[in-house]
């Protein structure tokens, strides 16, 4: 059913209330937004499927109330887009969620699996892409467009449900619960710090401490700028001329027509206020100046990442599970860089939840000179205690 009315939202939103489990989903648009504009929200319990309308219905706290019960589980597939949104109208933490894309890496179906691709693995479904780039705030929707829409959701439901299956079979149910810890801290979507967006220009590292000043300064100003204007930061002015005004940190307008890629029309709107960010910059104490943080590249001893990842896709073999999902190149590189520096390796992911008994305590094993790894009678890799190894060799 199609949600306009708020009279309509309340009832349905009733209906929903005790369901323990919402399949949920939301169409939305940002080419040129600073925010997401939310054009459609499709939710689903097994029985009431309904699309919401948030344009014709602005106040939609019904379903935000339905999405703020801890006693419902919230499905979605390849979640963070979604929640965002939902976090900044609910402003509270949004739990449990439950995400197919992740539990279909945790189960072997493959890492960041499509939701077409999981429709069809499961329902042996073929998802129609007619509606891929319908501009969901755009009315009137069509009843195509609504349809399509709410198959998000009815064909969730059913993915949902066989991969609680297969965890079940697999004896996998524990693993979820650290995967989604993540997707539950409503700290992970809180809006950037804006003072600390300059950290994330390319190249930044190339100027003077006097320069991050104005970089600083220059980047808050465009943030706010943005968020005034309701647009995208890049379309203001791009990184590379933001980056080219804190070099040369002109301090009359006239300079700035020189700089590529800063439009003129910006300038005549902003030129003032641009100057202004950048005499604040110029002007900033040095013991006030930002400091970058310190990058530490590590370098682990020749052959020893290439081990660890070898025996990942051991084990990745053993638990038809993609090497990636089990242990990254950045998490073995961490791993090795505490082990080789005898850092505290308590709470590293490789050796916390599920993770730690699937390949974290063999890795430790192998840093330690108590596993080895060698090609077994197969022809195939294959970990040994190292006693035995030499045993074996020896004969």
């Amino acid at each position: 059913m199609y949600i306009t009315t708020e009279d309509d939202l309340v009832a349905v939103c009733e209906r929903l209330r005790t369901s323990p489990v919402l399949a949920i989903d939301t169409e939305f648009v940002r080419e040129r937004t600073y925010y997401h504009r939310l054009g459609l929200i499709q939710v689903f319990d097994g029985t009431t499927c309904a699309a919401i309308d948030p344009i014709h219905i602005p106040n939609i706290d019904p379903f935000l109330d339905l999405v703020r019960n801890n006693n419902t589980v919230k499905v979605f597939h390849a979640a963070r887009q979604d929640l965002e949104i939902l976090h900044r109208l609910c402003e509270s933490a949004i739990l449990p969620v439950f995400d197919t894309q992740i539990a279909a890496a945790v189960v072997g179906w493959g890492s960041q699996i499509s939701f077409a691709k999981i429709v069809n693995k499961v329902l042996g479904k073929k998802i129609q892409k007619t509606e891929t780039y319908t501009d969901w705030c755009r009315r009137p929707l069509s009843d195509s467009q609504i349809e399509y829409a709410l198959d998000d959701v009815r064909l969730l439901f059913p993915v949902y449900e066989k991969l609680k299956q297969v965890l079940k079979k697999l004896n996998r149910d524990e693993w979820l619960k650290g995967e989604f810890l993540s997707l539950e801290d409503a700290k992970n979507f809180k809006a950037p710090e804006p003072e600390r967006l300059y950290m994330k220009i390319k190249n930044v590292r190339s100027l003077h401490p006097q320069n991050l000043a104005v970089i600083s300064e220059l980047t808050l100003w465009r943030e706010r700028e943005a968020q005034a204007r309701d647009c995208l930061s890049k379309n203001i002015v791009r990184d590379e001329p933001l980056l080219e005004l804190a070099r040369k940190a002109p301090t009359d307008t006239k300079d700035m027509n020189h700089i590529r890629g800063l439009h003129r029309n910006e300038i005549s709107r902003s030129g003032k206020d641009i100057i202004a960010a950048i005499k604040r910059g110029l002007s900033t104490p040095k013991d006030k100046i930002p400091k970058l943080p310190t990058v530490e590249i590590y370098n682990a001893p020749p052959g020893v990442e290439e081990m660890i990842a070898a025996f990942v896709q051991i084990r990745s073999d053993e638990l038809k599970i993609e090497p990636s999902v089990l242990a990254d190149r950045k998490k073995i590189n961490d791993f090795v860089k505490r082990f080789d520096k005898n850092q505290d390796l308590q709470g590293h992911p490789l050796l916390s939840g599920w993770r730690k008994e699937a390949i974290g305590e063999m890795l430790y094993s192998i840093l330690k000179g108590e596993l080895a790894i060698a090609i077994g009678k197969n022809g195939k890799l294959k970990a040994f205690p190292v006693e035995s190894q030499t045993q074996d060799s020896a004969k």
